[in-house]
């Protein structure tokens, strides 16, 4: 079995293979949120993608990059960063970070690179505390107009759930990360953000004071449901999930009791209640 160094430097030779190919598709997400970019108006091009793996894998931002955008890819994993470095070499338009990204360094590193205040795009997925690192950007004053965050889909809509802010947590590889739909709902709207839609794990907020949002606002249920529940592809496309598909069958108190027996582990590092949106 290969170790996992030796994992990733396949892949960094396999990208490799395929870094100057101008046809490289993009990213599904990349092409979800083309379109919801192009309506606004007067978008600040740069986007931040954090955590960035190896720039094209599991990336949304890397098609904007290629447009010309300016931005800023944080990765942690060694293996991965040495992809995303290489793979990104002649892009000059692009900041590349080896760091852990946490609440209380999100805003040092947004500062330390001259992100704008407005900038367009923010790509988060660090598979944990993840709503906690957005609300510290945007405690400080940061508004991005459109942040797309990787949910955890495998906890029901009507269930306020997140991982807790642990330094010296990360994500094991299994059911156990990131935040539920209801609670990046709940905690983003009050800073002015509205949900505009779901797209399989990913859910898509636009400031709503950004230039040309004409988006009618979509609430969570409905949201989930087209974007992720409803899907033909779901089993397909996450077959790991079967075990925990039951969850979206049970009430919110039925389903609260079964993620506290899912994640009996980790007593302590999350929080997970009734939504209070649904």
């Amino acid at each position: 079995m290969l170790k996992p160094m030796n994992i990733w430097m396949s892949r960094l030779v396999e990208l490799s293979l395929v870094q100057k190919d101008s046809n490289l598709p993009n990213s599904p997400e990349a092409d979800f949120l083309n379109p919801i970019l192009s309506q606004l108006k007067n978008v600040t091009k740069y986007c931040v993608d954090t955590a960035a793996s190896n720039g094209v894998h599991s990336s949304t931002t890397y098609p904007f990059l290629k447009q010309g955008w300016v931005g800023l890819a944080v990765e942690m994993h060694p293996g991965k960063f040495s992809a995303l470095s290489y793979i990104y070499q002649d892009l000059e338009n692009v900041a590349l970070t080896r760091m852990k990204i946490t609440p209380l360094n999100i805003v040092s590193i947004l500062d330390c690179h001259e992100v704008p205040r407005d900038f367009g795009l923010w790509n988060m997925d660090i598979d944990s505390y993840d709503l906690f690192v957005v609300k510290a950007a945007l405690d400080s004053g940061y508004r991005p107009s459109v942040i797309s965050i990787e949910i955890n889909e495998k906890i029901p809509h009507s269930v306020y759930f997140t991982v807790l802010f642990d330094q010296s947590h990360y994500w094991r590889g299994d059911h156990f990360y990131g935040c539920s739909l209801a609670a990046a709902y709940e905690e983003f709207t009050p800073y002015g953000y509205q949900l505009v839609a779901v797209h399989l794990q990913n859910a898509v907020f636009v400031w709503i004071d950004a230039e040309g949002n004409n988006f009618v606002e979509t609430n969570v249920k409905e949201a989930f449901e087209a974007g992720y529940i409803n899907r033909e592809d779901k089993n397909i496309l996450f077959p790991w999930n079967k075990d925990v598909d039951y969850l979206h069958r049970l009430s919110p108190e039925k389903a609260i009791h079964s993620i506290n027996l899912l994640f009996h582990n980790y007593k302590g590092l999350y929080e997970v209640r009734k939504s209070r949106v649904n």
